[in-house]
């Protein structure tokens, strides 16, 4: 299971990848040839997928019109998926017009797009408590390490994500979205007793061991269990970031 130290570095390791596009590091045919097969992946994760596109095509795409980016990736061999466009996409949104911080549904888009799930704005698509964690994480390590500002959320986004975890059960938010605890707090009156209980007992349990955490159906550990589920795919997604990124350096 990934504590916060662990996922500071992780931070770390793909935000000095991140850092070497913006200094416009020349590119090796070897890394570019890693680019090309990361992108290849339509499962990747969204950091991998940008980073790989960075590489493969230089900072100045950015500046390019989609259909720019997916002709230049076929001259490469590449025929980008739509999860990979839409993660393409997403990250390059987030580090020109971070409109993430403070529109639920850019928000909403991006977050599915960096758990590979297809983005359609025009429909309404509410993500999970798992998928909404891992795409905050994405985004706040694009954000931190290419973009280098630092962004509070917005109304928008704070209600969306509490909307979600009150529907899904939780009392507690999980740590990455803690920005939400006080819309959340809105939506479950009168649970502090146990939202206090939960807190301190999740505070003490060994996460290393969650996956193999015995729980009963009390109202306790059902909380423990919903925050268990979101480490332990936090931890999946983490491992899968930790493979990728160093393809890529």
């Amino acid at each position: 299971m990934p504590t916060k130290a662990e996922f500071v570095t992780a931070a770390q390791t793909a935000g000095a990848v991140l850092k070497r596009y913006a200094s416009a590091i020349p590119t090796s045919n070897a890394s570019k040839i890693e680019a090309i097969n990361t992108l290849k992946n339509s499962e990747c994760a969204g950091t991998a997928a940008f980073t790989a596109a960075l590489r493969a095509l230089g900072a100045q795409f950015l500046a390019w019109e989609p259909e720019s980016i997916w002709l230049e990736l076929e001259a490469m061999g590449v025929a980008l998926s739509l999860e990979n466009r839409d993660k393409v996409l997403a990250a390059s949104t987030l580090v020109t017009a971070p409109h993430f911080y403070w529109d639920a549904s850019v928000f909403e888009n991006t977050v599915l797009a960096f758990n590979s799930m297809p983005s359609m704005p025009d429909a309404i698509q509410e993500a999970s408590p798992n998928q909404i964690a891992w795409g905050v994480f994405e985004a706040e390590l694009i954000c931190q390490y290419y973009a280098k500002h630092d962004f509070v959320y917005d109304y928008e986004p704070e209600r969306y994500v509490a909307t979600v975890l009150h529907r899904a059960g939780f009392l507690l938010a999980p740590e990455l979205l803690v920005f939400a605890q006080d819309e959340l707090d809105k939506l479950n009156v009168g649970n502090k007793d146990i939202q206090e209980a939960v807190k301190n007992r999740w505070e003490k349990i060994d996460h290393p061991a969650l996956e193999h955490l015995e729980l009963t159906e009390s109202p306790e550990d059902v909380q423990i269990g919903r925050l268990a589920a979101v480490h332990l795919y936090l931890d999946e997604k983490l491992r899968q970031l930790n493979r990728e990124i160093p393809l890529l350096k």
